[in-house]
């Protein structure tokens, strides 16, 4: 089962001269979850590959293409332990709570924008 961690970071505004302190969620995955996440990729890029075989021209590509694949995305999925969720704090430059969507490859640090204000803002750990 997934678990949630929390991890103290800052957002640093625009000019760089206000920064608040902000927390990360992060999902940590168990040796279980990682082998289920990877094999279901693997199951799901084989079903298309074989669920593409009636498709007349297009099957040359898209078989191949869907069958190594499989093991690609896997392994991919099998190598991502933790995946950053979002990110709570206040906006430096408006003082809002605000809440980040992160994507699952998104590292530290990151250039985004407040939703409340709109001022480029940016997501960093604590010890920078």
């Amino acid at each position: 089962m997934a678990q949630i961690n929390e991890s103290k970071i800052q957002f640093l505004a625009n000019e760089g001269e206000s920064t608040t302190d902000a927390i990360l969620f992060t999902l940590e995955f168990d040796q279980r979850e990682l082998t289920k996440r990877a094999l279901t990729r693997l199951g799901l890029c084989w079903l298309a590959s074989v669920g593409s075989i009636p498709i007349i021209f297009a099957h040359w590509i898209l078989v191949p293409g869907f069958f190594i694949a499989g093991p690609i995305m896997a392994m991919s999925a099998y190598k991502m332990k933790t995946i950053p969720d979002h990110a709570e704090g206040s906006c430096p430059a408006c003082k809002e709570n605000i809440t980040l969507k992160l994507e699952p490859k998104d590292t530290l640090p990151k250039w985004t924008y407040c939703p409340s204000c709109n001022n480029s803002i940016q997501v960093r750990s604590s010890g920078n």
